[in-house]
């Protein structure tokens, strides 16, 4: 079995494990059949809105968090965990009853209290280690923005996809956070480093290197959010795509099956939610130009994040699949 170097910090003294709290409820899922339904059930027992219940996760924590997302990216499964996160956390195969393939999943359980929700707001990751694309499909914010966490995984799982990652909490689990950005309490990962949805994000990255790879963030706006379009697509900067931009070919490949749509990218005026502010795109918006034989590339590497942003009608998966497909053969 292959391991990438982060995945070696999983020998050792880290593998001890941690007992659970006697009388600990585990929320494993197990009458999902479907990585949807997994998903559904993942979501209803996330901290809600306004509930406090997110915890910040700890630096060694997310170290551990990272070592685990490397081991499955390299094609590990089911091994036993670091003792920072086995009180909390399962990782094990998911078969997906509809289509008849196993995924590597990893998921937050513990809920020490029994009162039905997860203790920290950890979130989940999925892997496929036989995947046709290299695509992360990543949901930041599951319950605000409804419906997305299902779309986001049956485009995941129809288009053969690397991987899926999911936040564990409401983003205004902790709403008196929401100010902060960077290393906070705050449950907005989308504007906060210091979770585990960034600490995978940043190792699926590693993973790849430069190795071509895209992540897409499936969002939602409500109706009277940029009313003058049904989906907003950007690279997390307001940049106007050059021609050729994957962004550019998704919008001609969805107009193309849904021409009634109205789809706005950085400068067409038509909204201005383009995710300047989103650290997982600040993350891979950063990464430096190539460098071949001492000499810097004559342009920057390709935007690897792309963020979409969608009005309640629009969230649909089924029409989106054929579109993804087109722009990622």
């Amino acid at each position: 079995m292959r391991f990438g170097r982060s995945s070696l910090l999983l020998v050792g003294a880290s593998f001890l494990m941690a007992p659970r709290a006697t009388g600990a409820a585990e929320l494993t899922c197990p009458s999902s059949a479907t990585l949807e339904a997994l998903v559904a059930c993942i979501r209803d027992q996330m901290p809600g809105r306004s509930s406090g219940r997110f915890v910040a996760p700890a630096f060694l924590e997310m170290s551990a968090w990272r070592s685990v997302v490397s081991a499955m990216m390299y094609g590990a499964c089911g091994f036993p965990l670091p003792s920072t996160l086995s009180p909390f956390v399962q990782i094990r195969p998911f078969h997906d009853a509809e289509n008849g393939r196993s995924y590597c999943l990893l998921m937050e359980t513990a809920d020490r209290n029994g009162d039905g929700v997860v203790d920290r707001g950890f979130g989940a990751f999925i892997v496929d280690a036989f995947a046709e694309r290299e695509l992360s499909h990543q949901v930041s914010h599951p319950i605000a923005d409804e419906g997305t966490e299902t779309q986001a995984v049956t485009v995941f799982k129809r288009t053969r996809s690397r991987t899926f990652l999911l936040a564990g909490a409401h983003r205004d689990a902790r709403p008196d956070e929401r100010a902060f950005q960077g290393f906070a309490m705050s449950s907005d990962v989308a504007h906060n480093a210091a979770t585990m949805f960034h600490a995978a994000h940043v190792e699926i990255a590693a993973y790849y290197g430069w190795r071509p790879w895209w992540a897409i963030q499936w969002h939602g706006m409500a109706e009277d959010t940029c009313e003058r379009v049904d989906v907003h697509l950007s690279h997390g900067v307001d940049t106007i795509p050059a021609a050729g931009d994957k962004i550019l070919e998704l919008r001609n490949n969805m107009l193309t099956l849904e021409p009634t749509w109205r789809i706005g990218v950085p400068g067409s005026r038509v909204c201005s939610l383009n995710a300047t502010s989103n650290v997982q795109g600040l993350f891979l918006n950063a990464a430096p130009m190539t460098f071949s034989f001492g000499m810097a590339a004559a342009a920057p590497a390709p935007r690897r994040f792309v963020h979409i942003e969608q009005h309640p009608g629009v969230r649909d998966p089924e029409r989106w699949i054929a579109a993804v497909m087109a722009t990622w053969p």
